[in-house]
């Protein structure tokens, strides 16, 4: 009796259990089907309204960010070349610092030379070694009697010439200058004679005069214009591998170029239709 008892008393445990777990069933279902009803549709729109302006300002922000950044690198890529601007000025000046030193060295060395001359002619000297002193302080002399000034208006000149297509004499001129030397001109010189054969289509003489400022200049502001016009000229005497490295060794090379030079490298590499590295 006592375990018939027992068995009984736990069915009806089981049983209470079961109704008061659906009693809180009901209880959680009825609170949340009146706490829809509650909330009003218009409660609803309003929130989904504020959520889709908080993403709309959100996207804003991200645009003005993505604007600064790309200010910010523009600004950065003004000042590597206001930097190289600099150090190139810089240069420029030590070096023409050292050309005037060397000019009063030069000018102490006339002053020598005269007194020499004028000791020559004093004494008894065959006639054919006066000459060869002559001429050589004659062809000194040609070569120091040009100012700084008059060496810049030259090279303004040679320029002028190219522009207005009279590449004869602009070649001239500036073959001449190459003779003389101007150290802080030298790069620029050997640039634009460059230039003269590019513009007349002769790209055979073009890739030795922009070969030849590429070897004695390459760190020289116009590194990159040598390079890329070189590759140009290769491209024109359809010359695609050789035009294609020298287009792609200028990415590496000067990362740091002018971004015109970058974009005409980049639209040739394109056109040729280049293999990636």
């Amino acid at each position: 009796m006592k375990t018939e008892s027992q068995e009984i008393d736990i069915d009806n445990v089981l049983e209470r259990l079961e109704r008061i777990e659906k009693n809180i069933s009901d209880l959680q279902k009825g609170k949340v089907d009146e706490f829809e009803k509650n909330i009003s549709s218009g409660y609803i729109s309003r929130n989904e309204s504020r959520f889709d302006e908080i993403e709309t300002k959100n996207r804003l922000n991200f645009g003005l960010i993505e604007e600064t950044q790309n200010k910010i690198n523009a600004l950065d890529e003004k000042l590597k070349l206001i930097d190289s601007d600099f150090q190139a000025r810089i240069k420029k000046i030590e070096e023409q610092q050292k050309k005037e030193s060397n000019y009063e060295q030069q000018e102490t060395n006339t002053i020598d030379d005269k007194k020499a001359i004028k000791m020559f002619n004093q004494e008894d000297v065959p006639a054919n070694v006066k000459d060869q002193i002559l001429g050589l302080q004659k062809s000194t002399n040609e070569k120091t009697q040009l100012s700084d000034i008059e060496i810049k208006k030259k090279y303004e000149n040679a320029i002028k010439l190219l522009w207005a297509s009279k590449f004869n004499e602009a070649e001239s001129e500036l073959q001449n200058l190459k003779k003389i030397e101007p150290e802080d001109l030298m790069p620029n010189i050997q640039y634009w004679l460059g230039e003269v054969y590019y513009a007349q289509k002769n790209f055979e003489k073009a890739i030795i005069a922009f070969g030849e400022g590429l070897e004695k200049y390459p760190e020289s502001i116009k590194g990159p214009d040598n390079l890329l016009k070189l590759g140009l000229s290769f491209s024109n005497l359809k010359k695609k591998d050789e035009a294609c490295n020298i287009l792609l060794e200028l990415k590496v090379k000067y990362e740091d170029a002018p971004k015109n030079v970058q974009e005409r490298a980049s639209s040739e590499i394109k056109k040729l239709e280049c293999p990636k590295e």
